[in-house]
Order: structure tokens, then C-alpha cells, then sequence
């Protein structure tokens, strides 16, 4: 009896193990490609953000940017000029840096947990020199 049940329970715990992840569905080169795009995008939307001009902090803004690899990344903040001629093709590629790498992480190998809370404010921003400048406390960052 036993020899009739060992090859119907090797085929039932294979498809287990397809059915819960057990086989290799993970495709390398498609996260790799994500985790590049939001790469160059990053690239593209920093050299868009100019810092000049700006004659008040009302003309100043900050860019974000988070890892394409880190499950729980933490914001990056980058100041640029908002009255700049770059302004609102950078502030396009920040956004759209932001959710090429939401894409990549979900395309991610790691496992998916939990991420332990926290808040990231954006710096205070300061315009000195007709600069646009992360300000702390009296101290340029």
C-alpha cells in the first residue's frame, strides 16, 4: 500500500511547492532593468534640478527620491530652484524616479516584511545667495 502512495504524494508535495512559491519564478534581468531605470531616472531628474534662481524661499522646492533596492528606504531629499527653466521636467522625473522604484522593489527577491516605522521630514529650505539650500539650525547642509 505504501509503495502505491509514495508516487502520488511526491506529485502532490511538487505541486505544493510550485503552488507556494517553491518553484524559481524570479526573473533577474526584469529587476535589474527596473532597478536601472530608477537608477537613470534619478540621474536625469538631479541634473534637471538647478538650484538658481531664487530670490525668496517661496522659489525654492525639494525633490525626493527613494532605493530601487531597499525594501524600506528611507526619502532623499534634493532642493531646486522652482522658477528655474528645468523646474517642472525635473520635478516630473522625481515622481516618476519615485514610482519606477516602488516597481522595483516589488519586482524585488528580498522577502516582503514589515518595515519599522518612521518619519522622514523634508529640510528646511533657505535661499541665500539666490541659491536654494537645505537649511539646518542656521548651518547650510
Amino acid at each position: 500500500m505504501t509503495a502505491k502512495l509514495k508516487p502520488v504524494s511526491i506529485f502532490f508535495l511538487a505541486a505544493l511547492l510550485v503552488g507556494c512559491g517553491g518553484g524559481d519564478g524570479f526573473d533577474t534581468a526584469t529587476y535589474q532593468n527596473a532597478v536601472g531605470a530608477a537608477v537613470t531616472k534619478e540621474v536625469e531628474a538631479r541634473a534637471l534640478a538647478v538650484d538658481t534662481p531664487c530670490d525668496s524661499v517661496l522659489q525654492c522646492g525639494v525633490l525626493v527620491f527613494t532605493d530601487p533596492k531597499d525594501q524600506c528606504a528611507m526619502p532623499v531629499y534634493k532642493p531646486y530652484s522652482v522658477v528655474s527653466a528645468t523646474a517642472v521636467a525635473a520635478k516630473t522625473a522625481s515622481d516618476q524616479q519615485l514610482a519606477l522604484a516602488a516597481h522595483a522593489r516589488e519586482l524585488s527577491p528580498q522577502p516582503l516584511f514589515a518595515c519599522p516605522a518612521y518619519a522622514s521630514l523634508p529640510p528646511v529650505l533657505a535661499c541665500v545667495a539666490s541659491r536654494c539650500i537645505s537649511w539646518s539650525g542656521g548651518t547650510p547642509l
